[in-house]
C-alpha cells in the first residue's frame, strides 16, 4: 500500500507542474521578467575655451567678468558653455593664454558663432601727468562697456565624444575710445580661431596643482586654481623638464608645478615643459613691472598682477 500511494502522489504533482506550464503559456505573465531596459544616453561633444589679448601699450591691467556663453548653430539653437560668472586679468594674457571653460558638454552640432557676456570693466592707465588711475563704471574718469554681449563667428562642427578648442583673442587696442569728457568706452573686439591653427601652447605659464599621477600611463590630472577645476595632462619623449623637478616619475600629488601644454583632439593636454611651481601659489606673483625702488634699505617694487 504504501509503494501505491507514493506512485499516485508523483502523478498529482506532475499533473500540477503540467498545468502551471500550460498557463505560463496562455498569456499569463511570468512575476521573474525584468524590468525594461533603461536607454542609453546620447555621448555628448566637449568644448573647452581659451583666452588671450592683443593689449594696448597705455594699458596696466584690464579686468572683465566674462557672465556666460554659449555657442549657436545656424538655426539658432543655443549650446550653453558657462552658466556662472568668471573674472579676468586680460592685459596679462599677452604673455600667457589661459583656459576660460574647461570641457563644456554639449549635444552634438554645426556652429557658426560663439556668444559672450561680459560685465563690470576695470582698468588701469598712465594718467595725463605720468601716473596711474585706476578706472571703473563709477570712477572719474570712467570706464563703461558699450555693449555687454559680443557674437564671435566661429564655425566647427563637433560630433558625439570628440572634443574641440576655441582661441579667443581680445583686442584691447581696438577696443578702447574716449569720450570728450577723458572717459574710456570698450566696446569688445575679439577674434576666434579653432586650437591647433597655430603653433602656441594653449596652456602657457600655467600653474597647476598636481591631484593625481597615473604613472604607468605616463599622465596626471591636474587643478588650475585660477578656475577651480581639474584637466588629465599627458607627458611623452619629447616633453622637457626642470631640473628642479627632475622627470616625471618625481611628481607627486600635491605638489605646485608650471605648465606649457598643447590641447589635444580628445580634450587631453601635450605637455611640453614642465617646471617647477611656487610651493606657496600666494606667494607667487606674475604680472607687469611699473616701477621699482633700489634703495638698499628697502628696496621695493610695483607690479600689476594677474
Amino acid at each position: 500500500m504504501m509503494k501505491s500511494f507514493i506512485l499516485r502522489r508523483n502523478l498529482t504533482i506532475g499533473a500540477v507542474l503540467s498545468l502551471s506550464a500550460l498557463s505560463i503559456g496562455c498569456g499569463i505573465t511570468s512575476s521573474s521578467q525584468g524590468p525594461s531596459p533603461t536607454p542609453a544616453t546620447p555621448a555628448k561633444a566637449q568644448v573647452s575655451v581659451f583666452l588671450k589679448d592683443a593689449p594696448a601699450d597705455n594699458v596696466m591691467a584690464f579686468n572683465l567678468i566674462i557672465t556666460d556663453a554659449a555657442l549657436f548653430d545656424s538655426g539658432g539653437k543655443r549650446y550653453p558653455l558657462l552658466g556662472f560668472s568668471r573674472t579676468f586679468e586680460l592685459r596679462q594674457l599677452r604673455q600667457a593664454s589661459t583656459l576660460a571653460i574647461s570641457s563644456a558638454s554639449i549635444d552634438p552640432a554645426t556652429v557658426n558663432s560663439l556668444e559672450v557676456g561680459l560685465s563690470t570693466p576695470r582698468l588701469t592707465v598712465y594718467g595725463a601727468a605720468g601716473g596711474m588711475q585706476e578706472l571703473t563704471e563709477t570712477s572719474t574718469p570712467s570706464v563703461t562697456l558699450t555693449n555687454s554681449r559680443v557674437t564671435v563667428p566661429i564655425s566647427f562642427t563637433v560630433a558625439a565624444a570628440q572634443s574641440q578648442g576655441v582661441m579667443l583673442d581680445f583686442d584691447i587696442q581696438s577696443s578702447l575710445s574716449t569720450d570728450a569728457s577723458g572717459n574710456y568706452l570698450i566696446t569688445p573686439v575679439l577674434k576666434s580661431a579653432l586650437t591647433g591653427t597655430g603653433g602656441n601652447n594653449e596652456l602657457s605659464m600655467c600653474l597647476v596643482k598636481i591631484s593625481a599621477v597615473q604613472a604607468t600611463a605616463n599622465s596626471m590630472d591636474v587643478q588650475l586654481p585660477s578656475i577651480g577645476e581639474t584637466i588629465h595632462v599627458k607627458v611623452d619623449g619629447n616633453t622637457a623638464y626642470d631640473p628642479a623637478v627632475g622627470q616625471f616619475n618625481s611628481l607627486k600629488a600635491g605638489q605646485m608645478i608650471e605648465l606649457e601644454a598643447k590641447f589635444q583632439s580628445d580634450g587631453t593636454y601635450l605637455a611640453k615643459y614642465v617646471n617647477q611651481g611656487a610651493p606657496d601659489p600666494t606667494l607667487r606673483f606674475q604680472g607687469v613691472l611699473l616701477d621699482m625702488n633700489q634703495s638698499a634699505s628697502n628696496p621695493t617694487m610695483e607690479m600689476v598682477t594677474r
